[in-house]
């Protein structure tokens, strides 16, 4: 049995995931012949979408089977695996979709199959091994109905497996739905130990096409770091890689990458990005190449201008100057924001002059709130905005070039007439490289 042991850094901010196997696009090339492109780092393979009575399906790819059997057995496949291993990438079985017939009905089910999946694909030694001597580098959780009963237990016999195993490395992935949480897969990711989850941020209202607002990937930040069990669990963008691999959410490769370098900069549970799937990302567009590239050159980069000089004054307005750059930032309240006691909601200015050069590269303002405001929503007209750690961050690809100024309405708890500006001294304003 070949036990090839990959390069693959399951710690990286910059790895691309692209699933394979069931040609959405019509049409699929080899998994070696995916391999062969550097842009991706680890792919899945889809799906074993039935069990605990095995059955797979990789579509055109292998139609043929053991004798007496409906297990599909894949020689070349099979070769495929090491191939890729063999450049340093992971290769993993996911298990579900969104169309099959597969659950559990107890714990001791799951267990039971743990050990099933551990022999026929990964470093066991059962009779019928659909890739041969290939050992697979782990297992992805893709589940999208039937029960929810078993998973949990299913994770810990395969990570027993693991754990008595010394020959190499193994993972264990899964795919929720961007919604929190997700409706079969969260109570298994609060108990299990995942190594990696593709967030899918499509066909649900938290996807890509409602970033900034409602893209929740915050949500799942503070999943990760407070009630997953694993604390240094990878969070990845799952993505269309086509118009046509989605029913919504698709965005082109230069929206993507400037999302996935926001979420990079902000969030160290990022991992990089998940796209579905391999026949539709690398098609004539380029979009996987394009995507992968922004990831492992870092993204679009962000330096921060020296800290802000400036105290808090009670007044509401203060003027601030931020280092070199001549920057000039004016908290006030205006004559057009408000204050509410009925409605707790606050509105005030933040004036932006580059007083010495213009900012042409775009920019994004961190406005730390004062301590004990719960804040429900922002708003800025005209410009990008979210709340994250209480904390508002307005992103813009506009240069700056004379005076302008960006009005906020904060609506929350604890807001009324005792409401007093953000301290200027922590205010924090990047502009890309």
């Amino acid at each position: 049995m070949v036990l090839a042991s990959t390069a693959f850094d399951v710690s990286s901010q910059s790895n691309f995931v692209a699933y394979w196997g069931q040609s959405s696009a019509g049409s699929q090339k080899s998994l070696g012949e995916y391999c062969g492109d550097s842009s991706i780092d680890v792919i899945v393979m889809a799906f074993l979408y039935q069990f605990p009575n095995t059955k797979l399906d990789l579509s055109a790819t292998c139609r043929s089977t053991f004798p007496g059997s409906e297990l599909l057995h894949c020689p070349d496949v099979a070769a495929d695996i090491k191939k890729c291993q063999s450049q340093g990438k992971a290769v993993i079985l996911s298990m579900g979709g969104a169309a099959g017939a597969y659950g559990f009905s107890s714990d001791d089910d799951g267990k039971k199959y743990a050990d099933t999946v551990w022999d026929m694909f990964l470093g066991g030694s059962g009779s019928q091994r659909p890739f041969d001597d290939a050992v697979l580098d782990g297992v992805d959780l893709d589940i999208e109905g039937g029960s929810t009963a078993g998973y949990a237990a299913y994770v810990a016999q395969l990570r027993s497996h693991f754990e008595a195993s010394s020959d190499k490395k193994y993972y264990i992935t899964g795919a929720p739905q961007c919604p929190f949480p997700d409706a079969m897969l969260g109570s298994t990711l609060n108990s299990a130990w995942f190594d990696m989850v593709f967030v899918q941020f499509y066909n649900n209202f938290c996807g890509l096409d409602a970033y900034p607002q409602g893209f929740n990937y915050g949500q799942w930040d503070t999943w990760a770091k407070s009630q997953s069990a694993n604390k240094n669990v990878k969070l990845y963008i799952g993505a269309p890689g086509s118009q046509s691999a989605a029913g919504r959410g698709y965005v082109d490769a230069s929206t993507i990458n400037s999302i996935a370098s926001d979420i990079r900069s902000k969030y160290t549970s990022f991992g990089g990005v998940m796209t579905w799937d391999a026949s539709q990302a690398f098609d004539a567009s380029s979009w996987g190449q394009s995507v992968s590239s922004a990831l492992k050159s870092g993204g679009s980069k962000k330096r921060a201008l020296e800290p802000l000089q400036g105290r808090f004054i009670s007044t509401r307005s203060a003027n601030v100057t931020a280092g070199a750059m001549q920057v000039k930032l004016e908290l006030v309240e205006g004559s057009d924001v408000y204050i509410s006691d009925t409605e707790n909601t606050f509105g005030f200015h933040v004036r932006i002059q580059s007083a010495d050069q213009p900012i042409r590269q775009g920019w994004e303002l961190h406005i730390p709130l004062p301590v004990g405001v719960s804040v429900a929503q922002a708003s800025a007209q005209a410009h990008n905005i979210r709340v994250h750690d209480n904390t508002l961050v307005v992103v813009d690809g506009s240069s700056i070039n004379e005076n302008m100024a960006v009005a906020f309405r904060v609506a929350g708890q604890h807001i009324g007439n005792e409401f007093g500006l953000p301290d200027p001294a922590k205010i924090m304003l990047y502009t890309t490289a």
